[in-house]
């Protein structure tokens, strides 16, 4: 059955503050910034939907692995121009009631509140408190009103426990909690900056680093008043960043900042790269999960360690593909790298995933190193250009083939910056594959890479990825990369202050930590403040 979405309509979302549940003050402090991004109102991811429903009822499983994939800007899903198509509609109706009938089952109402003279008030009483952990936010009297005309017309044509279930599933499917708000204080007049209400600042900052609703102590926070501050919200912030919560997100973020969230879809020609099979990438994707959870759990988020490192966690299959010693039973562990790998570039998982199916690109990941770790833009191939890679000859390596590809006028203009990154990773082959020779013939592995200070000779990706870990460049592009993932959207001109403070943060400690640079966007007086919408 459809579900009427009431308070915020799925489509129409202008109407939004008139939900915002935070009543407006009566002495209002002034805005800290003259300038502020603009108010909006944010669909929640498919995480952040199984999260919130686990933080309303406590166990709930995931639902949301039917809905339809997102899109990615930038690289990220976490963007804010998710929309709700007629499918996606569908699907959410579906999950809002598989959620409805876990937690009536959990909530057991109907055991609670007896069908009497009283039933309505008790039935409404745990229901509001429902609404409330759903919506994030106490409830206005408006909300009441609309809940309880909700329920009472549940009630007229259903027993209490389908009346309990139809209302359950309306939240669920409601845009209340399928959306999260960043309007500021009810009552606010037309293009101005103003604070975003306390619940919006919790919400806005649990869920930067959670990718969850506020826990209990940051709603109590809100409800104090006590998120004012930077330091207040800091602290905050330093006890969400020790949760397994935080580190979990910070993962999701480092997979797609590196592209590499598609691995399960890697294909190979087995013909071409003989130790490519299911086993071998269930290896190698299981190799890159305990590496990026080691370094977020034991070396706090170290973009250095994660660049730089000089051992993996391998079982036996990826130890023999590396070259190098096993654990004594052959499990996934800590094991030494080669000297010509350092970190997770020179993984498989992330160097198969940057090249063909046949062979190794060198276009691929020069550009990789370029968007992801130095944040340069890249325009499209003019579109007279067709595409197409050069293919495999058995006289010719790779670099060679790519090199007269690429010589085109029309196409050297990016590809002087592409390719002498590109042919620097030619050391290893197409599935990540150490190697010395291409068809018979030494691979020439020297490239170099044009930092803002200078350019940078390198010979192999194991030196280019050590360079990197110190590069000035990849320290001011990473917060830039963190900034759009958390903040759900692309940086504009208002936000160079932000920034500004988010490089220092994360540059003052010598190993880069991750969790420098969140701290330091939730103390910003700009990640609290929005321009209100125009009338």
């Amino acid at each position: 059955m459809r579900i009427i979405r009431f308070c915020i309509p799925a489509v129409l979302l202008l109407a939004a503050a008139s939900c915002s549940g935070d009543k407006p003050g009566t002495d209002k402090e002034p805005p800290e910034v003259s300038e502020a991004s603009s108010a909006r109102v944010r669909r929640l991811t498919r995480v952040e939907y199984d999260n919130s429903l686990a933080a309303v009822v406590p166990g709930m499983p995931s639902l949301s692995g039917t809905f339809a994939p997102e899109d990615t800007i930038l690289g990220f899903s976490t963007h804010d121009r998710l929309q709700v198509t007629s499918l996606l509609a569908d699907q959410v109706d579906n999950a809002a009631l598989n959620a409805a009938l876990f937690a009536k089952n959990q909530l057991k109402i109907h055991e609670k509140c007896p069908a009497d003279a009283n039933e309505e008030k008790c039935t409404t009483d745990i229901l509001y408190g429902v609404a409330s952990r759903a919506f994030r936010r106490p409830l206005s009297t408006e909300d009441k009103a609309d809940l309880l005309a909700f329920w009472q017309d549940a009630r007229k044509t259903a027993d209490p426990q389908t009346a309990h279930r139809i209302f359950l599933q309306g939240l669920f499917a409601s845009a209340s909690f399928l959306y999260r708000t960043e309007l500021g204080e009810q009552g606010e007049a037309g293009n101005q900056v103003a604070r975003m209400t306390p619940h919006e600042v919790a919400s806005a900052l649990s869920f930067a680093i959670t990718a969850a609703p506020p826990d209990a102590e940051l709603l109590a926070a809100a409800e104090a008043g006590e998120l004012k501050t930077a330091d207040q919200r800091e602290a905050h912030a330093r006890r969400l960043l020790a949760t397994p919560a935080a580190q979990k997100r910070l993962a999701h973020f480092i997979r797609e900042w590196l592209g590499i969230t598609g691995l399960a879809n890697l294909n190979k020609n087995n013909q071409v790269f003989p130790a490519f099979s299911a086993a071998f990438k269930d290896s190698s994707q299981a190799e890159t999960r305990a590496f990026i959870d080691h370094v977020l759990a034991n070396e706090g988020g170290s973009v250095k360690e994660l660049l730089s490192a000089n051992y993996t966690f391998a079982d036996g299959r990826m130890s023999q593909f590396y070259g190098t010693t096993s654990t004594p039973n052959g499990t996934i562990g800590r094991v030494p790298l080669p000297a010509d790998r350092a970190g997770i570039l020179t993984q498989a998982s992330v160097l198969a995933t940057y090249a063909l199916f046949d062979s190794s690109s060198p276009i691929r990941r020069g550009k990789f190193v370029l968007t992801r770790l130095l944040c340069r833009d890249i325009p499209p191939p003019p579109a007279s250009i067709v595409i197409i890679p050069p293919a495999p000859a058995a006289d010719s390596t790779t670099r060679a083939r790519f090199a007269a590809h690429t010589d085109n006028p029309a196409c050297a203009g990016c590809h002087r910056s592409i390719d002498p990154i590109g042919f620097g990773f030619e050391n290893f082959d197409g599935l990540g594959k150490a190697r010395t020779t291409e068809n018979g013939i030494a691979v020439d592995a020297k490239g170099s890479v044009d930092y803002s200070s200078g350019v940078f000779p390198f010979t192999g990706g194991g030196e280019l990825a050590r360079s990197l870990s110190t590069s000035e460049d990849v320290a001011n592009c990473v917060p830039l990369q963190l900034f759009r993932y958390a903040m759900g959207r692309e940086e504009d001109t208002v936000d160079e202050q932000l920034l500004t403070d988010m490089r220092a943060a994360f540059k003052a400690n010598p190993r880069l930590q991750l969790g420098d640079a969140l701290v330091s966007l939730v103390r910003s007086p700009y990640f609290t403040h929005r321009r209100t919408l125009s009338p």
